[in-house]
């Protein structure tokens, strides 16, 4: 018996390493979410980025993520700069796809702009455009991204592009390389709670 609980407590820590595992991804859900905005710290052409609550088409909460440009030219980069990203770097093609749940004013196009391991430099070939239309509703977009052989490299630092001329707001509800986050719930497990609870399924 002792053997089993030992192999299935084994089984259990490789299954947390691989759920460790994950892409970027941002709810602003968490307590700390107003702090973590800190870390975010090159904005070109945007209102300061803050956090609030709003009422989305279902009457439910959301916390999310306002954007404002100012200009032809915004962009953010999630979790860092230009230099510099409080998230390890993670495979273009195990994480393909940008995942975003959003909110606009009016319909404009989006950019999203990588540097990875194998090429060391932000550059337009490292770049792609994606349209954004959801006006007045929440809408969750896939993002796939073909550019620049992102699916190819590993990738170190992104930006994000909240439209290409002034005047575009935006709600961000979740910004995501792991899939589309149901609505007011973090995408993420506590791995030491998962643990604490898968344990005391096989302790008892």
């Amino acid at each position: 018996m002792r053997g089993a609980v030992i192999f299935t407590a084994m089984l259990l820590l490789i299954a947390l390493s691989a759920w460790g595992a994950r892409g970027p991804e941002w709810t602003f859900d968490e307590p700390d979410a107003v702090q973590e905005l800190k870390n975010w710290v090159n904005l070109n052409q945007l209102e300061p980025l803050k956090i609030e609550t709003v009422k989305d088409q279902d009457g439910l909460d959301r916390k999310v993520l306002v954007t404002k440009s100012l200009g032809g030219d915004p962009y953010m980069f999630p979790g860092g700069g230009w230099n510099q990203a409080d998230y390890d770097p993670f495979s273009g093609k195990e994480y393909p796809a940008l995942y975003l749940g959003v909110r606009v004013n009016t319909p404009n196009r989006w950019q999203i702009y990588w540097v990875s391991k194998e090429d060391g430099n932000w550059s337009e070939a490292q770049h792609q455009d994606f349209d954004v239309n959801a006006v007045d509703e929440f809408q969750d977009i896939k993002v796939e991204i073909t550019a620049g052989d992102w699916q190819k490299k590993t990738i170190l630092r992104f930006r994000i592009d909240p439209g290409t001329s002034p005047g575009v707001e935006a709600e961000i509800d979740y910004i995501s390389f792991n899939g589309p986050v149901p609505t007011g719930k973090p995408g993420a497990v506590d791995p030491h709670d998962k643990l604490a609870t898968m344990w005391a399924r096989i302790k008892y």
